[in-house]
């Protein structure tokens, strides 16, 4: 078994030795409905107040805070973080979303909570993967998406915040989960076939996981973490050339795309105010160019240049969520990955490739490979240059 360096923040799961994630499923709500198959737990108070909730079958009851005092359908049910301990997996559903595992109710400030689903990490994957990929892809694809989703989960669980209550989003600012209404046949057999599995780099004898970042379509070149997320760059999350592996992607090649100046202006100075940058204070746009590339043509930044004659250096991935900042109806961008072309009163976007940021694994180039014959483990490799794939429990 390979150590995963520390021990999950929670652990006991329904999966055995599976370790827990916490995901949260809403933030900062005032109320939800609780529908019920079967009477759950309630447990509250710090733990020193345990009760069954008594309701018929297909009941759906309401859940309110009020200061720091819980009530469900009206009735007080205790104080503090409150615990849903349901009968059996799916007998609770979330606002009509079943889940397994358990829920925890905490407290966010004015009546408000966030709810958080505690589930073992094998059975949270049976929920994302048939979200992440499409339902006709190859099983290879599947189990490759599998121990990457487990590797990047397990991850956020050991480098969160300790002081945080919660790992994961539930969908693209961590990996998309739609719990059991999302599972399919293909998927839990994926999970099953690589359960404990995950993607590790490091010398022989101290390996240990990593962010294993994936995206949509990298377009033919992949990203950095580094250029994209500024982070550390280690050779698994590093640039490469995969060149048409992921060409079946309808967003292989895209563009071009046609955006006003004066719009692209607004965009920017929105993305600048939300993030506070420097170009919360940009005047207009004059031009838009590619200040410099990786190894295999990828741009990592542009240069923005504004009416005035200010010019911003800003990473490629930042100039995507600039651009799709505040649209209102207009259109988009794929990737960061384009060539910026003036036209007058317009920026033209030529030569566009690929979905989404680029770095790590991209997934047309999983169900690229698994039809070409590879299974999961050259699949992950490849994805990750010099990884492993080794069993974390």
């Amino acid at each position: 078994m390979l150590p995963l360096g520390c021990s999950p923040k929670k652990s006991a799961s329904r999966d055995g030795d599976a370790p827990l994630v916490r995901v949260r499923l809403l933030a900062g709500v005032d109320r939800l409905s609780l529908s019920l198959d079967q009477p759950p737990t309630i447990v509250t108070d710090g733990g020193s107040t345990r009760k069954k909730l008594g309701t018929s079958p297909g009941q759906t009851v309401t859940v309110t805070l009020a200061g720091d005092g819980w009530t469900v359908n009206g009735v007080a049910a205790g104080a503090g973080t409150m615990e849903i301990l349901p009968a059996t997996d799916g007998s609770a559903a979330i606002n009509n979303m079943p889940y397994r595992g358990s829920f925890r109710f905490v407290p966010a400030g004015a009546g408000r909570f966030d709810v958080i689903n505690d589930v073992d990490v094998e059975s949270y994957l049976q929920g994302v993967l048939a979200k992440e990929l499409f339902a006709d892809w190859h099983p290879e694809a599947y189990r490759s998406q599998a121990g990457i989703a487990r590797t990047y989960a397990l991850y956020e669980v050991k480098t969160g915040p300790e002081n945080r209550h919660w790992d994961l989003h539930p969908d693209e600012r961590s990996q998309v989960y739609g719990g059991m209404k999302a599972e399919t046949e293909k998927a839990s057999a994926a999970v099953a076939a690589t359960r404990g599995a995950v993607v590790t780099w490091g010398p022989s004898g101290e390996e240990k996981i990593f962010k294993a970042y994936f995206s949509s379509c990298c377009g033919g070149v992949s990203a950095s973490a580094g250029d994209a997320f500024k982070e550390a760059v280690i050779p698994p999350l590093d640039a490469r050339y995969n060149g048409n592996t992921c060409s079946m992607s309808t967003r292989y090649n895209w563009g071009p795309v046609t955006l006003r100046k004066d719009d692209l202006a607004k965009r920017f100075r929105a993305w600048g105010e939300k993030n506070g940058h420097p170009l919360a204070k940009i005047t207009g746009i004059a031009s838009i160019d590619i200040a410099m590339t990786n190894a295999y043509g990828r741009p990592r930044r542009y240069t923005i240049t504004d009416t005035a004659g200010q010019q911003y250096v800003i990473s490629s991935e930042q100039t995507r969520w600039a651009i799709n900042t505040t649209p209102q109806g207009g259109v988009t961008v794929f990737s960061g990955f384009f060539k910026p072309v003036d036209a007058g009163d317009s920026i033209q976007l030529v030569e566009g490739h690929g979905f989404g940021h680029g770095v790590g694994a991209c997934q047309w180039c999983m169900q690229g490979r698994a039809l070409a014959g590879e299974g999961f483990e050259s699949i992950v490799l490849k994805s990750y240059p010099q990884s492993k794939v080794l069993l974390a429990y």
